[in-house]
């Protein structure tokens, strides 16, 4: 099992009160189908991944994967800014991205499990 550190259930179980068990179901299997795309290709230009890493900010965070919202977040100012060597940045965040979808993936089979 993946650590389930990459996203707070704490988060998740707030946003299951206030929107409902079944959208957030369908709300974390939209995000999880496009987060596992996200960030591939490789002969893109820096601008469309930093147009996907904003668009991944908010909805991350909504649903409690901080860690990569901060990412995402990173590599979009990065992006912007010229700074750094965003070839690595982008390795790195598409292994957290690896990583996550893998931990939701988990969550959501352990909540299968236990209904």
């Amino acid at each position: 099992m993946v650590s389930q550190s990459l996203v707070d259930r704490a988060a998740l179980d707030e946003l299951e009160g206030a929107i409902g068990t079944e959208k957030l179901a369908r709300l974390l299997d939209r995000f999880t189908a496009s987060l596992a795309t996200a960030f591939d290709g490789a002969d893109r230009a820096e601008a469309e991944y930093a147009r996907e890493a904003h668009t991944l900010v908010s909805m991350s965070g909504m649903l409690g994967c901080a860690d990569l919202s901060q990412a995402c977040r990173t590599f979009e100012q990065a992006a912007k800014t010229g700074g750094g060597d965003l070839a690595a940045q982008l390795a790195t965040l598409r292994s957290l991205r690896d990583a996550t979808v893998a931990a939701l993936r988990d969550l959501r089979e352990h909540a299968h499990a236990t209904r």
